[in-house]
C-alpha cells in the first residue's frame, strides 16, 4: 500500500500517533478500503438493475483464503503474509492428479499429518503403502521481498495487537457482514488481546469474531509439517534450485493431462486437511 514505510509502521505496533506516520497511514487504508467498497457497490447496483434482479444486501467479504492467494505470491485475505520466504504445504489424496503433475512440475511430496507407523511415528516415504494422503512442498517468495529495506522487516513478528487493529480497518471500511481472521499470538500477548476484545465488543467498534492461533516458532514448533514453514533466503534459494532441476516441462497444464483425464476416484483419502485446509492451522 505504501511500500516499506507502511510495513515498518507494523512493526512498530501500528501507534496511532495523532500527527505522525500513524494518521497518514491509518487515513490512507480507510479511503483505500471504501474506494474499494464504492466500486463494488456501484458495479453492483449497476450490474442487478441492467439485468433486473435483486440486489444483495451485503456484497463485501473477506474470505479465509489460502492456497490460491499464496501460490501466486500475495497474502491471504487482509492477512500479513507468514514470512518473506516461506515452504507452503498443500494437502492432497495419495496419487491425485494435481500432486502427481507437482512431482513433475519439480515440487517434492512428503506423506501427510495422519500418516503415521505402527509406533505413531509420522511417515516419511510417501509411496510407503500406508501412506494416505501427500502434502506438495513448494518454496515461495513473496512479490515485493526486494523493495529496499523489505527484508530487514521480520513481518512474523508483528504484534497481536497490531493484527487486530489491521482486522479492524477492514472490518469497518471494508466488510459488510464479517471478517474472517486468524490472530497469531504469543502467550505474554493474551492479556492484552482478551482486553481489547472486551473493549471492542462493549463499545461496538466493528469486531465480531476472530479465530486465534499459536504463533510459529521454528525452535519450539509442537506440530511438525504446518501449511507454512518461514526459511531464509538461502534456503529459498537452494530449494527453488532443486525444484528447477528436477522439473520436466514448464508447461504444468501439459504435466496435469498426463494423469488427469477425467473425473476419478483418488487412491487415499483426506483427512482433516480435506480441501487444501490443514487440521492443525486456521
Amino acid at each position: 500500500m505504501c511500500g516499506v514505510g507502511w510495513l515498518e509502521w507494523w512493526a512498530k505496533g501500528r501507534r496511532d500517533d495523532k500527527f505522525g506516520e500513524g494518521k497518514h497511514f491509518r487515513e490512507l487504508e480507510r479511503n483505500v478500503l471504501m474506494n474499494w467498497r464504492k466500486m463494488v457497490n456501484e458495479t453492483a447496483d449497476e450490474y442487478c438493475e441492467r439485468h433486473g434482479l435483486k440486489r444483495p444486501n451485503r456484497l463485501t467479504g473477506m474470505q479465509p483464503s489460502g492456497t490460491k492467494a499464496l501460490l501466486t505470491g500475495a497474502s491471504p485475505g487482509w492477512h500479513p503474509p507468514k514470512a518473506q520466504r516461506y515452504i507452503r504445504r498443500i494437502t492432497f489424496a495419495k496419487n491425485d492428479p494435481v500432486a502427481l503433475a507437482c512431482i513433475d512440475y519439480g515440487y517434492s511430496v512428503i506423506p501427510g499429518q495422519s500418516d503415521k507407523d505402527e509406533n505413531g511415528n509420522l511417515l516419511n516415504d510417501p509411496f510407503d503403502p500406508n501412506c494416505t494422503e501427500w502434502l506438495v512442498e513448494i518454496p515461495v517468495q513473496v512479490s515485493w521481498v526486494n523493495l529496499p529495506g523489505a527484508d530487514e522487516i521480520d513481518i512474523s513478528k508483528f504484534s497481536a495487537l497490531a493484527q487486530l487493529d489491521f482486522f479492524n480497518q477492514v472490518q469497518n471500511y471494508w466488510t459488510d457482514c464479517n471478517t474472517s481472521s486468524t490472530i497469531e499470538l504469543e502467550e505474554n500477548e493474551i492479556d492484552a488481546v482478551a482486553e481489547w476484545i472486551h473493549s471492542n465488543i462493549k463499545n461496538r467498534n466493528g469486531y465480531i469474531s476472530a479465530a486465534l492461533q499459536r504463533r510459529f516458532k521454528p525452535d519450539k514448533q509442537i506440530f511438525p509439517r504446518l501449511p507454512f514453514e518461514p526459511i531464509s533466503k538461502e534456503e529459498y534459494e537452494l530449494l527453488n534450485s532443486q525444484v528447477l532441476a528436477r522439473r520436466q516441462a514448464d508447461d504444468f497444464y501439459y504435466l496435469l493431462s498426463k494423469y488427469d483425464t477425467g473425473w476419478r476416484v483418488g487412491e487415499g483419502k483426506t483427512g482433516g486437511c480435506d480441501g487444501l485446509a490443514c487440521e492443525t492451522s486456521l
